[in-house]
């Protein structure tokens, strides 16, 4: 172990990191959405190698305290498409998991919903998965980033289907969504919140993500970033014209999982959860397994095998995790704490926020510069930041953004309250 690594040991117990596995069943889809961040290609896991991840998680887990208040781990199957395995598939997942008598597995599973079928409806409702679909809004926003990838048309009829079909079997309360928010959702917030309120939809919005490659080169024209991305000061206005249309509305028919949170962190501003370092939906027991057994931090990473920490088939579990612990202790080193833009301090939200990606993306872009400097991957932090990144400051893009909507919400919060 190198001398960085013992110090960073002396920091971190490494006896307390547990895994809550995201398992990318492949990288293959059957769409071709326009703002994805993923390189698109390659088979379909191995199911033995499914076997070595929950086997190997269930054991680091139990060792560490996971189940120390419930006997259930949560397991994120993921794409790529996941359906593309097909039932037999998970038939087999859930075989493996049957064999395990004193954990439940929490399955989830992310899809675009398109290759629904009354098979697959079927078996995640008697095996209990929780299924969540990607649905940007009405059919012609969803269709403008959401194509499939061999015909280019919209995926929007046939997401729909696999939505009713699945709803037909699990008939549930509300339809878990994940809808993409983009320059093209500005101005619709009331088309997109009739919508989701139609479907009777649970919604969380993915605000889109400025990626590392849009902004960390100074030689790269950055005049067209904002073509799918709004503004910060757009990103705002649009949550706040969500928001009231929700927060107003007594019918209860849709709900936003985010404004519902935004609503409890005015509610119970004492609650601190501590640094933010990674998006809202980030949790640093989550863990990325590729097809081929690879493993990384987060599946933003998944397409550059660099980066990978190890591979599950063959380096203990124990020894990934460190790696994780001991990359993410570097990181904030040289990018949090190196004094640099870093505004979550003095943010009024900082204790609360969970913030965004930037720390992560401003740490791949110096990894992407070493390399082109011929540096190897581990002094990636001898290389230099490269404007516009680097005058971004907080762990958002959207930072102003954000505290302008928050201000607002605790505004409405408080007038609902004094008319009580």
């Amino acid at each position: 172990m190198s001398k960085s690594v013992k110090a960073i040991h002396s920091i971190n117990d490494f006896s307390t990191l547990t895994v809550t596995p995201q398992i990318q069943v492949t990288l293959d889809c059957n769409s071709d959405c326009s703002y994805c961040f993923q390189k698109h290609y390659g088979g379909i896991m191995d199911i033995s190698t499914i076997d070595i991840i929950l086997q190997k998680s269930l054991s680091i887990n139990k060792r560490n305290g996971f189940f120390a208040n419930n006997n259930t781990m949560p397991v994120t199957w993921h794409g790529g498409e996941p359906l593309l395995a097909g039932v037999e598939f998970y038939r087999e997942v859930v075989g493996i998991e049957s064999q395990v008598s004193d954990i439940v597995f929490d399955n989830r599973i992310q899809t675009n919903g398109t290759l629904m079928t009354e098979a697959f409806a079927k078996f995640f409702v008697e095996n209990n998965f929780a299924v969540g679909f990607s649905l940007d809004g009405p059919e012609d926003l969803h269709n403008q980033n959401r194509n499939f990838r061999n015909s280019g048309n919209g995926t929007f009829a046939d997401t729909m289907y696999g939505i009713e079909l699945y709803r037909s079997y699990a008939n549930p309360d509300q339809i878990p969504v994940i809808a993409v928010i983009t320059s093209a959702s500005l101005g619709r917030e009331h088309e997109i919140y009739e919508f989701f309120k139609q479907i009777g939809a649970k919604v969380q919005l993915d605000i889109y993500d400025i990626k590392c490659l849009d902004m960390s080169s100074s030689t790269q024209n950055h005049t067209n970033v904002f073509d799918l991305a709004p503004t910060s000061e757009e990103a705002g206005q649009f949550l706040i014209n969500l928001f009231d249309l929700w927060f107003y509305d007594q019918t209860r028919k849709v709900e936003f999982s985010d404004m519902r949170d935004e609503v409890k962190m005015i509610l119970q501003p004492k609650i601190n959860i501590g640094d933010p370092f990674k998006k809202k939906r980030c949790d640093f027991k989550r863990t990325i397994f590729a097809p081929d057994g690879k493993v990384y931090s987060c599946d933003q990473y998944i397409n550059d095998e660099k980066s990978a920490l190890g591979d599950i088939r063959k380096d203990s579990l124990e020894d990934i995790l460190e790696r994780k612990a001991c990359l993410w202790e570097e990181i904030k080193l040289h990018v949090r704490e190196s004094g640099d833009n870093m505004a979550c301090s003095s943010c009024q939200w900082g204790s609360q926020c969970s913030g965004g990606c930037m720390t992560c993306m401003k740490y791949s872009s110096l990894l992407l510069n070493a390399r082109s400097e011929g540096l190897a991957d581990n002094h990636w932090y001898s290389s230099e930041l490269t404007s516009p990144l680097k005058e971004v400051s907080g762990e958002f893009y959207y930072c102003d953004g954000l505290r302008a909507f928050r201000s607002h919400v605790k505004e409405a919060v408080a007038q609902e309250l004094s008319s009580v």
